[in-house]
């Protein structure tokens, strides 16, 4: 083996003292990457090379899949009998950040004079195959059998996006480090259950954990500049606009789980599963379209309208009256309308300023035989349709969106404020047993004194209105 590093090339004598050396993925990424690493980055990949178990939750951008795509070549390269199968909670991740990374690397240290070896694939589940038998390679999630059939003598996992991996991907490698294998789980603290909730929590004893806040970033310490990585003014800027003890913060800034009370009716990996989803969701159903009329000086008029699974780009007005805001969802209706015979359910927040824009679409649809509009009054403070379960149809409301979302409801990546009014409310159980959200002025605090408009419009157009009951657990329609 003819290794040159910084142009000296290497006799027997020296592979000794390399193999040694090679022991350390810092040393590996640093003199056969050609990588800067920071010190954040250097304790968790010293980490990985001294325990067999590690966890390490994070801020946004702070080089996770980055180090992963190190720990993907140092360990084929260096160990004998080497596999590093990669996965993640959604392929995509996989194929599209931490493999190309990988292949990033391995050419960028082919141009610096360093040849890896052995045939670099582009598709990740064909992966790095090296002379030697050694390999890396990504798998899906989908299929948790497969995952069992990985086997060898030195296997080291990679997950990233652990958070919302499937328990039963876990369940299925088990096996394998029983054997010995090592593994290694990276991911923002998303969800406060599962096995990466776990490896800090109820195993910790068996777990090496590490926590990487966005305020570690070399960019901020002024350790280094690093292009990509998280810098200060984004992290004030997300510490105004979600708040400080807001669960969005605490995950993709300061890499905790979410401050999110136990009694939080709607999740943060539940979003974050909605967000996956929403480009490969169709468009498929009625349109419907929830107005909530704004009722103070910086509140939101929203609409917002939504087909079938999918929550549509929203609209957002400020100051106006009752005649334009009928005027706008009126433009809105016949922008997304795909058949003349179709009937539009528009339910408008009837509270308040909202009897204004009801009249007005009642008067304009009697004139436009070329609109179906169905404008429905709801005011969120009656009785709810279950009064067994909620204690009023604003509480009720919140749960039909948790529900929606569960059962595949998907939300657009772009619109963060609508993310952390989905996140915010909090419910408490009534002397009745029902549950009760607890007062919107408490949720207006959590929101930096703004009020969930975005949220309550996307509430009103997943909200039917007619009769139903309860059967076998679903919701019937009557």
């Amino acid at each position: 083996m003819n290794i040159k590093i910084e142009g000296v090339e290497l006799d027997e004598r020296d592979l000794a003292i390399l193999a040694k050396k090679l022991e350390d993925p810092v040393f590996f990424a640093n003199k056969f990457l050609g990588i800067r690493t920071w010190s954040g980055q250097e304790r968790f990949l010293r980490a990985c090379a001294e325990n067999r178990q590690v966890a390490h939750k994070s801020g946004h951008k702070v080089s996770k899949s980055h180090s992963l795509a190190i720990l993907a070549l140092w360990w084929a390269y260096t160990k004998p009998n080497a596999r590093v199968p990669i996965t993640a909670s959604a392929f995509h991740q996989v194929q599209n950040i931490v493999w190309r990374e990988v292949r990033a690397m391995y050419y960028g240290a082919k141009k610096n004079g360093i040849d890896l070896g052995g045939e670099m694939y582009r598709d990740p589940a064909s992966g790095w195959k090296l002379p030697n038998g050694n390999e890396s390679f990504g798998f899906s999630t989908n299929e948790p059998e497969k995952a069992a059939g990985i086997s060898g003598g030195n296997i080291l996992y990679l997950v990233d996006e652990a958070s919302g991996t499937d328990d039963r991907v876990f369940e299925a490698l088990e096996g394998n480090m029983a054997s010995g294998a090592s593994m290694v789980l990276t991911s923002q603290a998303t969800k406060t259950s599962g096995m990466f909730y776990d490896c800090f929590h109820d195993n910790s004893s068996y777990w090496t954990t590490i926590t990487t806040s966005c305020y570690d970033s070399p960019n901020i310490t002024g350790e280094m500049d690093i292009p990509g990585l998280a810098r200060l003014p984004w992290c004030e800027q997300k510490k105004l606009e979600w708040g400080e003890d807001s669960a969005p913060y605490q995950v993709r800034v300061l890499g905790n789980f979410p401050g999110q009370a136990h009694n939080a009716v709607i999740g943060l990996s539940l979003i974050d599963d909605a967000i996956r989803r929403y480009e490969k969701t169709k468009p498929d159903g009625p349109l419907r379209i929830g107005v909530d009329v704004a009722r103070f000086g910086d509140d939101e008029t929203v609409i917002q309208p939504v087909r079938g699974h999918k929550a549509l780009p929203n609209v957002v007005k400020y100051g106006l009256n009752g005649r334009e805001v009928a005027g706008v969802v009126i433009d809105l209706v016949q922008d997304l309308i795909e058949d003349d015979d179709e009937v539009v359910i528009v339910n408008v927040d009837s509270i308040g300023l909202g009897a204004s824009p009801i009249d007005f679409l009642d008067v304009m649809g009697q004139h436009r035989d070329d609109l179906r509009i169905r404008c429905v009054p709801v005011n969120v403070s009656n009785v709810s349709d279950q009064p067994k379960n909620y204690a009023e149809l604003r509480t009720q409301m919140c749960f039909d969106l948790r529900d929606w979302l569960q059962a595949g409801g998907t939300i657009p990546r772009e619109d963060q404020r609508l993310k952390q009014e989905i996140v915010s409310p909090t419910y408490e159980i009534d002397t009745k047993g029902r549950h009760k959200l607890d007062p919107k002025k408490k949720e207006k605090e959590n929101l930096q004194g703004k009020s969930p408009d975005r949220r309550n419009a996307l509430e009103l157009a997943i909200y039917d209105s007619r009769p139903r009951r309860t059967i076998g657990g679903s919701h019937v329609y009557i």
